[in-house]
């Protein structure tokens, strides 16, 4: 066999999966009239504003949309994570976050939760990003990169518009850059925990979530 009929190959170990879909319908009056009217509820956050309501899907306004996230946590558990035992992927807390021009949402990450998501209400396909970073740390040897990608990238940021939802380790950091355009960019955060069984008995890291 010569050396030049033999391929190499690219072996991508321990990725950081980002889920993504979208909604499969436009939002409701009613509910576009709930996250209007929620703005006046709003707290302070780094950068923009939140909804003081911090289960805010737990309201009525939201059954519907609700369900559909629901749906979705339920995929990414036995799509990524794969348990064996019969574990749910539950929401915890959930808000509203209110974006307007020149503000952004800083970098963060999401602690005491297993998968966080974002589905956005309102959001300028052009000027609109997520934006995730690399939890690798300090790189002590960094050459200039001359064409980014996958493996030698510190960031990845991807386009949003309305109705995208994006689900992701919650220990991933990301943020929201400064706004830019005239719209207000409206989205929903949630958390989630397990409830059920993790862990192993005989090993003795068995945990049991009601």
């Amino acid at each position: 066999m010569s050396e030049e009929s033999i391929k190499s190959t690219i072996n991508n170990l321990f990725p950081i999966p980002i889920y993504t879909t979208k909604m499969d319908r436009g939002f409701t009056k009613q509910e576009l009239q709930f996250v209007d009217n929620q703005k006046n509820k709003c707290t302070e956050n780094k950068g923009n504003i939140n909804t003081k309501d911090n289960y805010i899907l737990n309201r009525k306004e939201f059954k519907n949309i609700k369900k559909f996230l629901d749906k979705h946590c339920k995929d990414y558990l036995e799509t990524i994570i794969c348990p064996k035992d019969n574990i749910e992927l539950y929401i915890t807390q959930s808000w509203l976050n209110y974006t307007e021009k020149d503000q952004y949402h800083h970098q963060h990450a999401h602690p005491n939760s297993v998968v966080s998501g974002v589905l956005y209400f309102d959001s300028d396909k052009k000027n609109d990003k997520i934006l995730f970073s690399s939890n690798k740390g300090y790189q002590q040897i960094s050459p200039e990169i001359k064409d980014f990608n996958l493996w030698n990238s510190e960031t990845w940021f991807f386009p949003v518009e309305t109705g995208n939802l994006f689900m992701f380790p919650s220990s991933t950091t990301h943020q929201v850059e400064t706004k830019k355009g005239n719209n207000t960019r409206i989205s929903l955060a949630f958390n989630t925990f397990y409830k059920g069984t993790i862990g192993y008995s005989k090993a003795l890291t068995e945990l049991i979530i009601i």
